[in-house]
């Protein structure tokens, strides 16, 4: 925790202490996973909160201003709705003078479809839509499982058979899964609850971190999976991300005399 809340910390004076916006960006960054994390940050940057705010009652204009400055509305489309939303988005785009992101930035290869930045960006919009002062309602959250509710969006109508523009597929929903719901938790809420917890000097935040982590079921990775192999088994997150840190931060970078366990095992005695 005291790792991941660096990068909050920075975050936060570079927003001048906006947390509503810092949060924003570090929530969108975690949307996109690993291999669009970036991207999903500069849309962040690119889009303040502010601006989307001023449209939260309709959805339409939320997706036309995050599809539009991720840079995915610079094509001529067939389908009418990449056409109202590009429609929208004109004129947006030059009442907020936004400028939109490199589109080739995006990544599509070697991800599942459900997981494609598309459906990511619909999936954020909304929940922008349905939970205005997200971070606020976050603060006031009582239990994960509030937590897990306030996170539980899909993407728009469209997508339900499209995961790309003017691309017909089969009909489904598309739900923002169980673990992607955990891995936000993880590595967003829980981490700023904590860093808001110190900064505002209000231990009862801290101490929230620390309990819905316990409270979380035990993330399932190749990481965890070797741990389990060698009779370390995790029944919780607050486990798993334990067992990653030390993998991450001792065993891959061989600091093994560093580690309690390694001097352990590597003592003669």
């Amino acid at each position: 925790l005291e790792r991941k809340s660096k990068a909050i910390t920075d975050s936060l004076k570079q927003n001048k202490n906006n947390w509503e916006e810092t949060f924003y960006q570090m929530l969108a960054r975690n949307f996109g996973q690993k291999i669009n994390s970036e991207p999903f940050e500069l849309l962040a940057k690119a889009l303040p909160v502010s601006v989307l705010s001023k449209h939260k009652n309709n959805l339409l204009q939320i997706e036309s201003l995050l599809f539009g400055t991720a840079g995915m509305l610079e094509k001529d489309f067939k389908d009418n709705y990449p056409k109202d939303l590009q429609k929208e988005f004109k004129f947006l785009k030059s009442k907020f003078k936004l400028k939109p992101i490199d589109s080739s930035l995006w990544k599509f290869m070697r991800l599942h479809p459900p997981n494609f930045p598309t459906i990511r960006i619909s999936q954020f919009a909304n929940l922008i839509y349905k939970s205005s002062h997200l971070f606020s309602k976050i603060l006031e959250a009582a239990s994960v499982k509030q937590i897990i509710n306030l996170l539980g969006t899909e993407a728009s109508e469209y997508w339900q058979t499209h995961y790309r523009f003017d691309k017909l597929s089969p009909k489904r929903k598309k739900k923002l899964g169980a673990d992607s719901i955990n891995t936000i938790i993880i590595n967003t809420i829980i981490p700023f609850l904590f860093v808001y917890g110190k900064e505002k000097g209000e231990e009862k935040f801290c101490d929230t971190a620390l309990s819905f982590l316990e409270k979380l079921e035990a993330e399932n990775n190749s990481i965890i999976s070797k741990w389990k192999s060698i009779g370390v088994p995790a029944k919780t997150s607050y486990e798993t991300q334990a067992l990653l840190q030390l993998k991450n931060e001792y065993c891959s970078k061989k600091r093994c005399l560093e580690c309690n366990v390694g001097a352990k095992l590597l003592s003669p005695t």
